[in-house]
């Protein structure tokens, strides 16, 4: 099951632009972005080089094409053009990613796997990705499928909350293991929308749905959602971009409530990305609602459990494409 990562040369360089994109599909040309952002990502590898410790890590094994301009671009958006805060924000990555050892794990792409999902076969002999069996131990039946509905767009990450044993997690599953197990997972899912961003041409992040129909006020707990706050701000952190969006669907009535009391606790570029939508009875049918979800899944590719028109559920998981 050793995969080929993309450290060959040719697999870091920019490939034609995926000419049959969706028209609900928004994704900016790479192309477009760096020449846009030419002179910051210039400023943000100068300040690379001027960093003793930095220059020497940049030059380490092929650190020359995995540092490259496509992943600078991410910082630069993410910090807005800021120049100072996104080469502080890079060149911290580069000394965690040293420190890690995450440069030496290879291609982990085939090491996702579902919560609450038995394996299919092709899975079953693969190991997980470390973390993964304790929180695995706190999710009912497809609590959590992390799916790639279509090889040229993002991954899609859909969530039951109420099928997370959200104070089992809090008490059994403490901070470090929790980072741990966060870190591997962006990791993995990083390395599937870079290789999607460079083939097609498109930048490509992951957008995460919520279901909150099957959960209720007692099942929620702040503390565990506060960890998992501080875990995605770390993920932000050394995976700028990586994230698209969380869309929150089903809402309970006692949902605003509770988002106002947990927003100041979760990190502002993550609360960001937060937005509620309408029932699924609400959209479905109803292109308009679908909208901002069409943007990163075609409607026969979403569920229809989520508005969508595929009746398959759980779905595949995104590492069935990666197993060989």
């Amino acid at each position: 099951h050793n995969l080929f990562f993309f450290k060959k040369k040719s697999q870091r360089k920019m490939c034609k632009v995926d000419s049959q994109a969706n028209p609900y599909d928004e994704r900016p040309l790479v192309d477009d972005l760096l020449e846009k952002h030419a002179k910051a990502i210039a400023s943000v590898r100068e300040s690379i080089l001027d960093d003793d410790e930095c220059k020497a890590l940049y030059g380490k094994g092929d650190n020359t094409k995995r540092y490259d301009d496509i992943w600078i671009l991410r910082y630069v958006l993410s910090h807005k053009g800021h120049v100072k805060s996104a080469s502080k924000a890079a060149m911290n990555t580069i000394k965690f990613r040293e420190e890690s050892k995450l440069n030496q794990a290879g291609d982990l792409r085939h090491r996702i796997k579902q919560h609450g999902v038995p394996d299919s076969e092709k899975m079953a002999n693969i190991d997980p990705l470390p973390g993964y069996k304790l929180y695995n131990k706190y999710c009912e039946e497809n609590a959590i499928c992390t799916t790639l509905p279509d090889e040229n767009r993002g991954i899609v990450v859909y969530y039951d909350m109420g099928k997370m044993d959200q104070h089992g997690l809090a008490t059994g599953m403490d901070t470090e293991q929790m980072k741990e197990m966060v870190l591997y997972a962006n990791e993995a899912m990083f390395q599937v929308v870079d290789e999607i961003t460079r083939r097609t041409g498109r930048l490509t992040k992951v957008m995460k749905i919520v279901d909150m129909s099957s959960t209720g006020f007692r099942k929620m707990n702040r503390a565990f959602l506060q960890r998992d706050g501080a875990s995605s701000k770390a993920s932000e952190d050394y995976y700028p971009q990586l994230l698209a969006c969380i869309m929150v669907i089903n809402g309970p009535t006692w949902l605003s409530t509770f988002w106002s009391l947990l927003r100041p606790v979760i990190p502002k570029r993550v609360a960001e990305k937060v937005d509620f939508l309408p029932s699924v009875a609400k959209m479905k049918g109803n292109q308009k609602a679908l909208k901002s979800i069409l943007k990163y899944v075609a409607e026969e590719n979403l569920p229809e459990k989520y508005a969508g028109l595929n009746k398959q559920w759980p779905l595949p998981c995104v590492s069935e494409r990666y197993v060989v």
